[in-house]
């Protein structure tokens, strides 16, 4: 990840009206100072995704997308004579003081109230860049797949995303910890900042490894009160803020903030039972086997007769590389003869441990993928950078039979890790097309309220050098994506794909202790799996 890069604000002269734009709405108009301030921010964002973005985009294209995404929020038209006026401005002035008079216009409309409007302005670039830049939750640079979990490993609904974002911004600008400088309308006070969770406080996401996980949370539980005070509509606010933003107390001999016991009351379905839970710097679990030990870990042996092992990567977090080599060593105990090796819903994550998993199957100094850089100021692309297999990972399996499962929802990371692997000709490919997303994204700061925004600098290249990301007019022919081998292929409808998802996810979020079965503990319930099972036996009865 790229370090996060600090924005100077530049303030404006006061610029005259703009004669096009049509009368203010109806209402109380905004100070023009706020709306000077605000434009200057937007600006400076603009221009510092310019200088990182994949390719060339202008500011005027921005500044489009800026005053789209305020309309957006304002639930407004945006007046087509403001973006024609946009798109032929002459320089980074103009087009400033078109976005603060039209910011002026829209008024104090409350969904641009306090950092909305700039919240709402910076999201809208997205209609200038591709769907995979934009404002990214406050964590980006630490986890994958984790948005707001409260160090607790439970993510409530509502409270993630933009949501939460926005309610970070109000309250630390309630609480005095962060400027105002583009903000709109009065601050209001802490306990008036609105919580970003429905009422009431439904379990939206269990995170594998977390605290709530080995509670034994689920998806769809309901917390009805914590450390014994009910959670109410008209307690609501006060009562998230103490349990997103507790008090922190430091360990005085390391100096790391010590954990802070929550006792939940829970309710699912009829039954409500206390969960003791405390807050943990923990890491989100990515890599997962056939069954969770005593210990915590993963048992990763799925056919004891034929010692076939089985892994399935997940969210490709910073320490995913040596977790995987862990169970490798695992199954190498066990006398693994093959590997399943599972991707079919890795929705990609950081490209070193990516890189290195693939390292774990080929020789020192294999390919593994390259990296289109962006385009220069003279237009011409700068040198791939090459990744290679790497020590201490790379020829940990550089024999062993190799199955890889792909899948419609194998993303980024992922299909690096499997492109890898079929350009060495290490593994056979089974499954389905991959989704054909191959950009890198770096995450630095927006320039205001601590916020990140991801950028796409670049895309990844299979190892051969072939393109692997899909375009918006890439044809069922054209080079994207990783495909199974021939004669390989899994046949599978959308609702077995999607239901398959689940088990998966019910299976990661079972704790070690449990005795519950769930459907996905059966091989023979899942397609791939029998599939890759029958496939794997047939080819180790041969070298018997």
């Amino acid at each position: 990840m790229s370090p996060a890069i600090v924005l100077n604000l530049m303030l404006l002269a006061p610029a005259a009206p703009v004669p096009i734009l049509p009368p203010p709405l109806p209402g109380t108009t905004v100070d023009r100072h706020q709306a000077t301030q605000f434009a200057a921010l937007v600006n400076n964002t603009a221009q510092m995704i310019r200088g990182l973005y994949q390719e060339e985009v202008s500011a005027n294209d921005l500044f489009v997308g800026a005053v789209k995404g305020l309309h957006d929020a304002a639930g407004v038209k945006s007046p087509e004579e403001l973006l024609q006026a946009m798109a032929r401005a002459t320089d980074s002035v103009e087009l400033q003081s078109l976005l603060a008079d039209a910011r002026l216009r829209l008024g104090n409309h409350a969904a641009l109230a306090g950092p909305r409007s700039l919240f709402a302005a910076v999201n809208g670039f997205k209609h200038a860049l591709d769907p995979y830049s934009g404002l990214a939750s406050p964590r980006v640079n630490s986890f994958v797949s984790v948005d707001f979990d409260f160090n607790l490993g439970m993510e409530l609904d509502g409270a993630s995303g933009p949501r939460m974002s926005i309610y970070r911004l109000e309250r630390w600008a309630s609480n005095g910890q962060i400027a105002t400088s583009g903000f709109f309308g009065p601050i209001p006070k802490p306990d008036a900042v609105a919580s970003p969770a429905y009422f009431p406080w439904r379990i939206k996401r269990i995170i594998p490894g977390g605290p709530a996980q080995r509670a034994g949370l689920k998806p769809g539980d309901i917390i009805t009160h914590v450390a014994g005070e009910e959670g109410t509509m008209a307690n609501a606010n006060a009562m998230f803020a103490r349990l997103a933003e507790p008090p922190v107390s430091l360990d005085p001999k390391t100096g790391q903030p010590l954990p802070i016991r929550r006792v939940f009351k829970m309710k699912r379905g009829e039954k409500g039972w206390d969960v003791p839970i405390a807050t943990e710097n923990y890491v989100p679990e990515g890599v997962f086997g056939v069954m969770r030990t005593s210990e915590g870990k993963w048992d990763c042996l799925l056919d004891r007769e034929y010692k076939i092992g089985y892994i399935r990567v997940g969210p490709i977090e910073q320490d995913a590389d040596k977790r995987f080599d862990e169970m490798l060593d695992d199954l190498t105990k066990q006398g693994c003869r093959a590997l399943i090796l599972d991707l079919r819903w890795c929705p990609g994550g950081y490209v070193t441990p990516g890189t290195a998993i693939a390292s774990c199957f080929l020789k020192p100094n294999d390919m593994v993928a390259q990296v289109s850089a962006r385009r220069t100021a003279n237009g011409l692309n700068q040198l791939p950078e090459v990744y290679r297999a790497i020590p201490p990972f790379a020829g940990r399996f550089p024999n062993t039979p190799l199955l890889v499962l792909v899948g419609s929802e194998t993303t980024g990371g992922g299909e690096l890790i499997a492109a890898a692997l079929q350009d060495n000709l290490r593994c056979e490919t089974m499954g389905q097309r991959t989704v054909g997303r191959a950009s890198i994204q770096n995450a630095v700061d927006a320039g205001f309220g601590q916020l990140q925004f991801k950028v796409t600098t670049g895309a990844t290249l299979r190892a051969n050098g072939k393109p692997r990301g899909k375009f918006p007019n890439s044809k069922p022919t054209d080079e994207w994506g990783v495909k199974p081998d021939p004669g390989l292929e899994v046949p599978i409808t959308p609702d077995l794909s999607a239901k398959l998802r689940q088990w998966s996810e019910e299976h990661a979020l079972r704790p070690a202790d449990s005795k519950d079965a769930l459907p996905f503990d059966d091989p023979r319930q899942d397609p791939y799996r029998a599939a890759a099972l029958a496939h794997l036996r047939k080819k180790l009865d041969r070298v018997k």
